[in-house]
């Protein structure tokens, strides 16, 4: 007598989340680490600093730029970091880590090649480590639910039914 895996067989697809960054590196960049030791931008050494900055370890990054709420700075110094991340990085956003992560998620689930979904039984995998954010489910839903014939939440043992078409 065979065990039969009857999940494997179901057609079933699990969808795991964390899956969609992965390989994704996040970044954050503190504008602070620009200034000589004062909470007040300086132009000229600014720029300089920036100029000695090794741009290229953010290659292939979702970066953050981040302004500490006690450092005065103009407007233009994210805009000026910006431009210095803008050939290295996948994705620039003003914020910290968790911004960066969003952006992260928001422009894997772009691309996200929903077509492979059509017509498909899905379970979204909800036993994670928990560092998927909550809000990455919901979207989750909005973007397969057009596509999929039904959706469900958990693992094939113990799903929970969301959608069926």
């Amino acid at each position: 007598m065979s065990i039969v895996n009857r999940v494997a067989e179901s057609g079933l697809i699990q969808f795991d989340p964390a899956t969609l960054v992965k390989d994704m590196a996040v970044s954050v960049v503190t504008l602070s680490d620009f200034l000589h030791e004062e909470p007040i931008l300086r132009e000229k050494s600014f720029r300089q600093a920036m100029a000695a900055h090794d741009w290229t370890n953010y290659t292939g990054q979702y970066v953050a730029i981040q302004i500490d709420q006690e450092t005065l700075v103009p407007q233009w110094a994210a805009m000026l970091l910006t431009s210095c991340l803008q050939p290295y990085a996948l994705g620039i956003c003003l914020g910290n880590q968790a911004d960066a992560l969003h952006m992260a998620y928001e422009s894997a689930l772009a691309k996200l090649k929903v077509e492979e979904y059509t017509q498909k039984n899905i379970i979204i995998k909800g036993c994670s480590d928990g560092s998927v954010p909550d809000w990455v489910y919901v979207r989750l839903m909005e973007v397969l639910q057009p596509h999929a014939n039904r959706i469900a939440y958990g693992e094939a043992c113990s799903s929970v039914p969301l959608y069926k078409r």
